[in-house]
């Protein structure tokens, strides 16, 4: 079975949505519903070449996501197309309402659509007020049917409380199981908090009833800052589809580029100590290792769901795919290359930190 060699973080500069959720973190950036489309560098072809599994080492682990809704992007389609012809396991989220365009997609070799996963984002409210619930039932039937994986997921948001009980008859009479739970964080603060008006105990006891192991395993991490040594770098790529432009993870030290020349090898590097307050997408990151044995949990088994008839909302390929781990595939450097990389990490940062002082200080006089 295939493993897994790296991570891709796909970022999609697309603010674009039919949708205005009261919990989404994009309205915490400036490309706040700026209906803007892509203004892509490459071609479909190009970004394949450059992400190919030679390049790359091996498969890869590819999240696509937009700012807005992603199968709103023009030619969100043929990227997909190119980058799963090249071998790669892709994770595309969406809301699911975009019919034709998912046709599309799944019209494609059963071969595929194998190594594909939809991640449902199942705004409940919004479809229930657009009267699209139907729409988003059957798309996530239809997704099943052509072969390939989707997984609902649902945002606990307080204004959702009245309509638990709604939502979980429908998802039971739908999907077969309930919505997986995530959690609604809010960028604007300094540590990336819970978005909640309710205590933490009140959330766990209003929440607890999904019976989520997604939720439970994101909670437990939720707020803990990483200390580890993490492979984000190496392991890890955060990417943006419309030009190339790569990092670490969501936050950089050493930015660079790696659809400019696609003959050149990339330069893989661990970012050794994490920039965030907390690594809050480590349902996924540390499931699938970036920072090796620091858990048992994979994420197949928590992305995953078995139906009241027996059958599962991921296809054996997937489930298995994402119940790989990294350091399968990769070798963990030695404790002297670690020593060096967090050095280096320190040097960086005591360079980059006085030189914002510096700059504010100009600026304030």
């Amino acid at each position: 079975m295939d493993k897994i060699k790296r991570i891709i973080l796909m970022a999609v500069p697309m603010s674009i949505c039919n949708f205005r959720c009261s919990y989404c973190y994009l309205t915490h950036r400036k490309e706040y519903y700026q209906n803007k489309q892509p203004q892509y560098k490459y071609s479909p072809e190009h970004v394949a070449k450059a992400l190919s599994k030679e390049r790359l080492g091996g498969i890869a682990y590819i999240n696509i996501c937009a700012d807005g809704e992603t199968l709103l992007t023009k030619d969100i389609d043929k990227y997909t197309y190119a980058l799963l012809n090249e071998g790669h396991y892709i994770e595309f989220v969406t809301n699911l309402t975009i019919t034709p365009v998912l046709k599309k997609m799944l019209a494609w070799d059963k071969k595929l659509l194998k190594h594909l996963s939809f991640k449902c984002s199942f705004h409940y409210l919004q479809l229930k007020q657009k009267n699209l619930l139907d729409i988003f039932a059957d798309n996530v039937q239809r997704i099943w049917d052509a072969g390939a994986s989707a997984n609902i997921e649902m945002t606990p948001s307080d204004d959702l409380i009245p309509y638990i009980e709604e939502v979980k008859s429908f998802s039971l009479e739908h999907f077969g199981a309930l919505p997986h739970l995530t959690i609604a964080r809010n960028d604007k603060t300094k540590d990336i908090e819970y978005l909640t008006n309710l205590s933490l105990e009140d959330y766990d006891k209003v929440w607890s009833q999904f019976d989520s192991d997604f939720w439970r395993f994101k909670k437990s991490v939720f707020g803990c800052r990483r200390k580890e040594f993490c492979y984000a770098g190496d392991w890890v790529l955060q990417l943006d589809l419309s030009n190339g432009n790569a990092g670490e993870c969501y936050k950089k030290r050493h930015p660079f580029n790696i659809f400019e020349d696609i003959d050149k090898p990339i330069a893989f590097k661990a970012i050794g100590r994490c920039l965030e307050p907390h690594c809050y997408n480590g349902h996924a990151l540390l499931t699938l290792g970036c920072i090796p044995h620091v858990t048992n949990v994979r994420y197949g088994d928590i992305r995953n769901r078995i139906k009241t008839d027996g059958g599962e909302w991921l296809q054996p390929e997937v489930k298995s795919f994402f119940n790989s781990t990294l350091v399968e595939s990769n070798e963990e450097y030695s404790e002297a290359k670690k020593r060096m990389i967090l050095a280096e990490d320190c040097l960086h940062d005591a360079v980059i930190g006085n030189a914002k002082r510096i700059y504010h200080l100009i600026k304030k006089n």
